[in-house]
């Protein structure tokens, strides 16, 4: 028998908030967000990891709050 690789870690934390770490991320890709109703807009962000892929469907109010913001990243090696 084959031994299950982890694809995603997922810890439900006591403030209602989730943790997930996942392994050999090759890509992170933000759809466009949709509008489906009045004040509901939808997007999707997928993940892509050397174990699958993890998609997660948001649903928010206005479509600004898909906004990304990424921090700088510090090149240690210098």
């Amino acid at each position: 028998m084959k031994k299950a690789k982890t694809v995603a870690s997922v810890s439900f934390l006591d403030n209602h908030s989730i943790s997930m770490d996942v392994e050999l991320v090759h890509g992170i890709s933000l759809g466009t967000p949709m509008k489906i109703d009045d004040d509901q807009w939808f997007c999707e962000l997928i993940v892509r990891s050397g174990n699958g892929t993890l998609a997660i469907q948001m649903l928010a109010d206005t479509p600004e709050r898909f906004n990304i913001s990424i921090p700088n990243a510090t090149d240690e090696a210098d």
